[in-house]
């Protein structure tokens, strides 16, 4: 393979790098409805949600969709099917979703606005072909 000049003298040890793991959806526990396309042949997303002062994030499952969630910037309410009361996430946070529960959140600021990255398992809708995946 051709070796390109940028690549010759490229450092094999990291500097001054930090990786740090936030979160993890262990694909193992995602158990997704019938007939809906296997986690090998979804789409991997990577979302930013913006949620401005006062806004809300309406009701939703994530049966077929695992998704795990980090909070950006600002604080988020999350107010979810297995739980008594809402949980707050802050700057920092996650959110890790799948499987049977519904939920829907809000951003209690007003003047602040919520940014949140989501990363999904996201399944398109089409059918496989011959209806076999």
């Amino acid at each position: 393979m051709e070796q390109f000049e940028h690549q010759v003298n490229a450092p094999t040890e990291p500097v001054n790098e930090t990786d740090t793991l936030i979160a993890s959806l262990d694909l193992n526990e995602v158990s997704l409805p019938e007939n809906v396309k296997p986690l090998g042949k979804r789409a991997a997303r990577l979302r930013r949600v913006d949620v401005g002062p006062k806004g809300k994030v309406p009701i939703h499952g994530h049966f077929n969709r695992p998704a795990i969630l980090l909070v950006v910037e600002g604080e988020y309410i999350e107010y979810n099917s297995k739980f008594e009361q809402p949980r707050r996430f802050k700057k920092g946070d996650f959110l890790v979703e799948h499987g049977d529960i519904t939920h829907w959140g809000e951003n209690p600021s007003e003047t602040e606005p919520v940014v949140i990255y989501a990363f999904d398992l996201y399944d398109d809708g089409e059918e496989c072909p011959n209806g076999a995946c």
